[in-house]
């Protein structure tokens, strides 16, 4: 499946994407980039998006699906994602044994909840060994393992999340595993990933020309926080 999937932090660090990078030597000619990165959708923009995804992580506090975003690439179908910044919790509420990523610092005791010594930073992630004392003013949200299902929203079983892109005809298509480049569909169909363009079925990929050496593979636009 190729490389884990770059998780971004900034738009200089881990931001970028695969080549063709639009040159009139590229195939096609003057293609954007493709390839595709998670992380913090906070960090999305225009210029350097960031895959969106659906999420219902288990053994938080909050229950129910919700959006949430790619903290790391765990295997070709599951990843430690994290709930958005706009569900936080307050730490008094967080479930001991759950992951959970720190939102707000304030005045929080994080090393009684089990987060390390030190300076704790908005981002940090840990599991939690205690809940926090009550009326502190941080917050965390919920994370933990989701796998990629074929499910709509709304639908999602514990523990499953899903990634879509959008096909020739308009629709969303749910990805089974992907990498930083690559996909594959529920219908085992392979896609290269892009945030830019919306369907492209010339991108070369070096194969013959056969039904089993395919010649080019359609690049799809995958669901992102900045372009849709």
């Amino acid at each position: 499946m190729g490389r884990p999937l770059k998780i971004k932090i900034s738009d200089t660090q881990d931001a970028g994407f695969n080549n063709p990078s639009g040159s009139p030597t590229s195939t096609p000619a003057n293609e954007l980039s493709y390839g595709v990165v998670g992380g913090n959708i906070s960090t999305s923009d225009y210029d350097f998006p960031v895959t969106t995804t659906r999420v219902r992580p288990t053994g938080g506090s909050i229950t129910a699906e919700g959006d949430g975003f790619i903290v790391r690439q765990k295997g070709a179908s599951k990843f430690l994602v994290s709930r958005l910044d706009a569900s936080a919790i307050d730490p008094a509420n967080a479930v001991v044994g759950s992951t959970v990523r720190v939102v707000a610092v304030g005045d929080t005791n994080w090393a009684s909840m089990g987060a390390g010594e030190g300076t704790i930073a908005v981002g940090h992630i840990f599991t939690v060994e205690v809940a926090s004392n009550a009326s502190t003013s941080g917050t965390v949200a919920e994370c933990g393992i989701c796998t990629l299902a074929d499910q709509n929203d709304a639908s999602l079983s514990a523990g499953n999340m899903t990634v879509s892109y959008t096909d020739v005809g308009s629709s969303a298509v749910r990805l089974k595993r992907f990498s930083n480049k690559h996909g594959i569909s529920f219908a085992d169909a392979p896609v290269l990933l892009n945030f830019f363009n919306i369907l492209d079925d010339t991108v070369k990929i070096g194969g013959s020309g056969s039904s089993a050496s395919p010649a080019t593979r359609d690049l799809v636009q995958i669901e992102n926080a900045s372009l849709g």
